[in-house]
């Protein structure tokens, strides 16, 4: 398959380096074309067009991982920013909420830093690691929906026997499931009241800039009047 033009000068400088066999951990030139055309059939917020700076603030990332699990993605916790440490931030974020829980691992903060100042390669093994990790996830489903299944049956036909007026509580002292979950939408609403903080700040911080440039325009019209 040929590359797209997006990324045709990108890949072409990384075969160079790559030499025909891997170098510094990049992907082989044939997995780069594969994994170009992969981002490619997802449809995405920003044109892309230059890899390592499009996807340096995690938020194109977020997208790739939504376009396959959309309930388990909440794109409005990553913004779009040139910031260093916002940047740093989704990634954390992405890590916390996303990585962890649905896909079982985790960035680590040396691979996050390099992201984020857009080294080359970085994104790419980022990227690779994450399509395998989903490919693995989308192979274990039907497994899981069968055991899910299996579990439901299971719990149905036991809670026959379970007294209505029962407590909730765990008898083998295990957290209550309902207080695990009330606690993780305290924190996804602790974290979205954040992000929205800082949304405020930045319309505020633009505000400031606009208030500013009308004044030295009324300034400039006064003087021409005189």
């Amino acid at each position: 398959r040929a590359l797209t033009e997006n990324y045709t000068i990108l890949q072409c400088d990384l075969v160079t380096i790559i030499n025909g066999r891997k170098t510094r951990g990049l992907p082989m030139a044939d997995d780069l074309q594969e994994l170009y055309c992969w981002i490619d059939s997802i449809p995405l917020s920003r044109t892309k067009k230059n890899i390592a700076r499009d996807f340096s603030d995690g938020v194109l990332f977020s997208e790739v991982v939504h376009h396959f699990f959309p309930s388990k993605v909440d794109l409005h916790n990553y913004i779009s920013t040139n910031s260093v440490s916002k940047k740093t931030y989704n990634w954390n974020t992405l890590n916390r909420k996303v990585l962890r829980k649905v896909l079982g691992y985790e960035i680590d903060q040396d691979e996050i830093k390099q992201l984020v100042s857009g080294t080359k390669g970085a994104i790419e093994k980022a990227l690779m690691k994450v399509k395998l990790k989903i490919d693995r996830k989308k192979k274990a489903r039907p497994a899981e929906k069968k055991s899910v299944i299996r579990k439901t049956a299971g719990t149905d036909s036991s809670q026959a026997s379970v007294p209505s007026g029962a407590s909730n509580r765990f008898s083998d002292g295990h957290k209550n499931p309902r207080v695990d979950e009330r606690n993780s939408i305290i924190e996804d609403l602790r974290e979205t009241v954040a992000i929205l903080q800082m949304k405020v700040q930045k319309l505020e911080q633009l505000l400031r800039l606009k208030d500013k440039k009308i004044d030295q325009l009324q300034g400039q019209l006064t003087q021409t009047n005189r």
